[in-house]
């Protein structure tokens, strides 16, 4: 988890918990315990056990569904979002240290005559939920607020996950604790210190203020991941690039870099630059240009290809075979007489295969089958491989690789998202900020040590519309010992 997730699920737990003082807190607590039922400490039991996942269920639905709604509306939030949520968290941490009254308020008890007319663990089950929401009983803090304006703000599903997962536990977990010592004179002592000393739930306010401030400052440090996406080159696609240049296809099918602010065309298509290398497709010939002066350097054939990735020891590239794709690579190492084809991947229709990228020996490439898709990694000239990231459900596809990092696109349901993780990494890893707000298809990518690029596609009926974007990354992916070089990501257009 990151920075900012830990602080978040620090702060949704302790103001979850600082539920439990309001009215619905106590009777939920007296109403589970062995005095508040007839059938003694086993319902109490399993009512505990069944009001857990209700109350986190019904935190999920709140903040998940704020988060999502965010995403719905603008997209991954950008620095402006970040900001924003960010000084909410820090207003409401100030409003807690002074300890003022919760406005609005909701006054709503929990429906007493649940237990009456119905098993008390299913009773429970629809309690938890009731105060897993937040919004349906009394609010103690101004956090719950907070944490529903922070996440409808930033937009970012997975973090309103962890915000609801982490309230419903801090709303269960005092209740699990105090309920089964209801009726006994320590739950009785307990009950007291809550209900009759305002320095406790003072002092929870401030724990909550604390925890908010540290929210604010996350916030803050998280805009450097939050740049909004800028566009670099338009009406083209399928980028390749370094720290000081990008290769290019314009939609018309010219190959061109853009190097010390000038933009060059190059001799071919499929362009793809890596180390001392630009390489071009022409036919079945790659031709290796010196990426400083474009001078001819050697030609490597590649039969059937139709995208590149080169290193400055390897030259991968996608061809058909048969009706599916394969993925091949040569040995580079001496260019004017390279290595034979190395097949490192086929697969047949329907499935489809992404065009390769590469980083020195790193060599990552998509599969996409019916029955899901996966990243994969094969280290060249050994057997080293691995899958960095699978799916059943998202098309996972064109990925791109640099230093430690990989970047990727994962779509479903017609919505792609730009997706950044460490290779030894795992799950889905972060999206990359900006990119949602633009409207398109995401397609090919590209990586460097600070930023990532992707093609934004728009066709429509009378412009084929597309660009390449650039959004910047916060730390520098750098490189693993013996890791040299720079990928290129295609797409089948």
């Amino acid at each position: 988890m990151s920075g900012l997730e830990l602080t978040l699920a620090a702060a949704a737990l302790l103001i979850g918990a600082t539920g439990t003082f309001s009215p619905c807190g106590f009777s939920v607590v007296e109403t589970l315990g062995p005095t508040g039922h007839t059938g003694g400490r086993r319902i109490t039991v399993a009512a505990c056990l069944a009001f857990l996942p209700g109350a986190v269920a019904g935190a999920v639905l709140t903040f998940g569904s704020l988060a999502a709604l965010g995403e719905l509306v603008g997209g991954a939030g950008g620095r402006a979002a970040y900001l924003a949520a960010a000084a909410i968290a820090l207003l409401a941490a100030v409003l807690e240290v002074r300890g003022a009254r919760i406005v609005p308020q909701i006054r709503r008890q929990l429906p007493e005559h649940w237990r009456r007319v119905m098993p008390m663990p299913l009773a429970a089950v629809l309690y938890g939920v009731l105060l897993g929401i937040g919004f349906t009983t009394f609010v103690l803090s101004f956090g719950v607020w907070a944490l529903a304006a922070i996440s409808l703000a930033v937009g970012d599903p997975q973090l309103g996950l962890i915000v609801g997962v982490c309230f419903g536990l801090g709303r269960a977990l005092p209740v699990l604790v105090l309920a089964p010592l209801a009726g006994t004179p320590a739950g009785a002592r307990a009950t007291d210190l809550m209900a009759a000393s305002p320095a406790a739930y003072l002092g929870m306010r401030r724990g909550d203020a604390a925890a908010l401030g540290a929210a604010a400052l996350a916030l803050v440090l998280s805009t450097g991941d939050a740049g909004a996406a800028s566009s670099v080159v338009r009406s083209a696609a399928d980028p390749g690039a370094t720290i000081d240049a990008l290769v290019y296809e314009r939609l018309g099918g010219a190959a061109g870099i853009r190097a010390g602010g000038a933009d060059l065309a190059l001799p071919g298509s499929d362009p793809a630059i890596g180390g001392p290398y630009v390489a071009v497709r022409q036919g079945d010939v790659t031709r290796l240009l010196d990426r400083a002066t474009l001078a001819s350097v050697a030609e490597v054939a590649t039969p059937g290809a139709d995208a590149l990735a080169v290193s400055p020891g390897w030259l991968a590239f996608r061809a058909k075979v048969g009706s599916g794709d394969g993925i091949f690579a040569r040995n580079i190492s001496t260019p004017s007489a390279p290595g034979p084809v190395q097949r490192v991947a086929s697969i047949r229709a329907p499935s489809q295969l992404s065009p390769p990228a590469l980083d020195g020996q790193t060599l990552v490439y998509a599969a996409a089958r019916p029955k899901g898709s996966r990243i994969l990694q094969r280290v060249l000239g050994t057997r080293k491989r691995r899958t960095l990231a699978r799916s059943r459900r998202a098309l996972l596809f064109n990925p791109a690789v640099k230093g430690r990092r990989f970047a990727y696109v994962a779509s479903r349901r017609g919505r792609s998202a730009l997706m950044v993780r460490t290779r030894k990494g795992r799950g889905a890893g972060k999206r990359a900020f900006g990119i949602r707000r633009r409207a398109g298809v995401l397609w090919s990518t590209a990586l460097t040590e600070g930023a990532a690029y992707v093609t934004v596609l728009r066709p429509s009926a009378t412009d084929p519309g597309a660009e390449v974007v650039r959004v910047a990354l916060k730390g520098k992916g750098k490189k693993g010992k013996g890791k040299r070089g720079k990928k290129r990501g295609g797409g089948r257009r």
